[in-house]
């Protein structure tokens, strides 16, 4: 057998397992995969078309009758061979993000279909002028004159291609950039090689080598797809944003989320919550490629899931959104039982509605939180017209600009002592008011902050204030007792929390019994080994610490009795259903009981004077709410407890 058919034998069995490999782990899933497999199908038919041509060629020199066939085969493979070039240049154009661009820019259309229709052209015409190719009157191959228009073309491709990848070159990692740059002048190489020794057929053969370089070091299966769910990964979805944010691409994104992901894996079980989950993404897919061919999926864990598609496509996004959630919106039958999806949908258009990567990213770990409960797709062009929802999107970038600028100030509210009958300490607030938005509530950033983890920086600065506070000489001339603060389960896991309390109290002067942290039950247990290494060691000092919010969620008697704790406070909550007498029945019950385990007792939330009598005669030591005071700035305080401590409030 002759050298020839070896190597193009090789390519082709080389190309039959890529493709194969290709198709049986799901790398058709987005435009980059698909143009690649295209152009390894291409690639693998001229390599069939070439065996069978040079085949007859050689063997069939004698049989006139097979000259059609032999036309035809080498006809047809020219075609695909030359077809690679322009493929190549959309492979390309993909992978750099500038898809975008080729259908506004005419002239770069032009530059690259233009060349390739001129070979086509020509070798149409071959049947009657037979300029490109023909077979003498011996049935031997041989090129006509316009032959070596295939070489220009196929070298013009090659510099345009260059030009194009030298041009875009920031849109590409630089061992990308090398790899898709190398793949051209290599595959000149081979083509001259072959031009030049026309027995050694190597062309094909070597730019089967470079694509399975590509397979190997671009179309990585184990990052780029799911398989499980035969979705585009996680993986996939950071690298296609952030290749449209560099080249600026217009992108539309229709953003699913399962918000109950965690309830189902708990309730379900990991082997029927995956094959849920699998079943949602199946489904997603089919409405995917019913509504466009020209969608991509991908499937970013934790129950999210995400359709994106050319900013021209966005209607259609939208009806596939408004289908999806007709879907979830129905019980998901799994098994014997049915289950309900609890989800979030919504369409964001790039770069209109989220001008940077980073925002978008953030958004999409966050928006199930962010965007108000609704039934249908949320546009967030829509909801960018609210500005409560401006400023809930840009949260992250307010916490920010609050820490570098020093736009947090601290609050106080202050506590009554029924044993005293007087103000004697109060709880630091903080608040925010944002150059741009205007106050912004507690209940909107300390979430993003604690989300972002920005709460660390937030909890440094309220340990510091509040201590410096402390630390002045009206503290000591008010009389007061302690200051609390509070920490959140974020903080309560610092590896450095203790020597960032006592730092901070050495620094100003401050006593450990003026000190009083507050703790939730969920801070507590969010790490209890290193929750209560942290307490014990701060408690040991002699700085105290309240429960907070006692009587929300599940409370646990048992943690109570664990943690060193002074104070337990009730949540507003057993405030306002005090006049529920089995509510109230409770309520004193775990007065007595907490009396019993030598706790203070402070109640928050009280807002009228019945409810303040009520509480004290139950036996509790501490009042707070805005019966007395909402929380104020550290000025307003101190004036309002020099002025209130000479009355006998709870007598009024």
């Amino acid at each position: 057998m002759y050298i020839y058919l070896m190597y193009n034998l090789c390519a082709v069995l080389a190309l039959a397992t890529l493709i194969l490999a290709l198709v049986t782990r799901g790398l058709y899933k987005g435009r980059n995969n698909r143009l690649f497999l295209l152009f390894c199908v291409v690639l693998f038919l001229a390599g069939l078309f070439d065996i069978a041509s040079e085949y007859l060629d050689h063997f069939a020199l004698s049989k006139a009758g097979l000259v059609p066939l032999r036309y035809f085969l080498n006809l047809t493979y020219y075609i695909l061979h030359n077809l690679m070039a322009p493929l190549y240049f959309l492979y390309i154009a993909s992978i750099m993000g500038i898809w975008h661009k080729l259908r506004k820019a005419g002239p770069l259309m032009y530059l690259w279909l233009v060349p390739y229709n001129v070979d086509i052209i020509l070798l149409i015409i071959n049947v009657a002028n037979h300029r490109m190719f023909y077979f003498d009157g011996a049935s031997e191959f041989r090129h006509g004159p316009w032959f070596m228009t295939l070489y220009v073309v196929a070298f013009y491709y090659m510099f345009f291609e260059i030009g194009v990848l030298i041009y875009h070159r920031r849109l590409l990692s630089g061992a990308l950039f090398w790899l898709l740059l190398l793949f051209l002048p290599l595959n000149a190489l081979a083509v001259i090689i072959q031009y030049t020794i026309p027995s050694l057929r190597i062309e094909i053969f070597a730019t089967t080598i470079m694509c399975m370089g590509l397979a190997i070091l671009v179309h990585r299966p184990e990052d780029m797809v799911d398989e499980v769910m035969n979705m585009q990964s996680y993986k996939a979805f950071l690298g296609a944003v952030h290749r449209d944010y560099t080249s600026s691409a217009p992108i539309s994104y229709l953003m699913i989320r399962i918000s109950n992901y965690r309830l189902l894996r708990r309730s379900l079980g990991m082997n029927n919550y995956i094959e849920l989950i699998r079943t949602v993404a199946t489904r997603i897919n089919q409405i995917s490629a019913s509504v466009s061919p020209m969608f991509e999926t991908y499937y970013l864990e934790q129950g999210s899931f995400v359709i994106s598609g050319g900013s021209h496509l966005y209607d259609l996004l939208l009806n596939a959104g408004h289908a999806i959630n007709s879907y979830v919106s129905r019980p998901v039958a799994l098994h014997h039982m049915e289950v309900m999806l609890e989800t979030t949908i919504c369409l964001v258009r790039c770069p209109d509605d989220m001008d940077a990567e980073d925002k978008l990213l953030n958004f999409e770990g966050t928006y199930s939180t962010r965007l108000p409960q609704a039934d249908r797709v949320v546009c967030i062009s829509e909801l960018l017209k609210d500005p409560n929802f401006r400023m809930r999107n840009d949260m992250d970038n307010i916490i920010s600009r609050a820490i570098e600028k020093h736009k947090f100030s601290m609050y106080y509210q202050p506590i009554y002592s029924v044993e005293k009958g007087k103000f004697s300490t109060a709880e630091a607030l903080i608040r925010l008011t944002d150059e741009e938005y205007g106050f912004v509530s507690p209940g909107v950033f300390i979430p993003a902050a604690e989300d972002s983890g920005a709460i660390h920086d937030i909890g440094d600065y309220v340990i510091d204030e509040v201590c410096r506070f402390i630390g002045t000489l009206d503290f000591d001339e008010l009389g007061l007792d302690y200051i609390e603060i509070n920490l959140s389960a974020a903080q309560c896991i610092e590896y450095d929390l203790y020597e960032k309390v006592r730092a901070s109290m050495d620094k100003y002067g401050v006593r450990p019994d003026q000190v009083n942290l507050e703790i939730t039950e969920t801070a507590a247990d969010y790490d209890p080994e290193v929750t209560d290494r942290n307490i014990g060691k701060l408690s040991e000092d002699g700085i105290r610490f309240s429960l907070d919010d006692y009587g929300t969620g599940y409370s646990n008697i048992s943690r109570v009795v664990q943690l060193p704790l002074d104070i337990v406070k009730l949540d507003k909550s057993l405030v306002d259903d005090m006049d529920i007498p089995s509510m109230w029945a409770v309520i004193c019950n775990t007065v007595r009981m907490l009396k019993r385990m030598n706790k203070k007792i402070l109640v928050e939330g009280v807002e009228d004077k019945r409810a303040l009598r009520k509480f004290i005669d139950i036996g509790c030591d501490y009042i707070q709410g805005f019966y007395f005071s909402k929380p104020i700035p550290e000025k307003d305080y101190i004036n309002f407890v020099r002025e209130k401590n000479s009355e006998q409030v709870g007598e009024t």
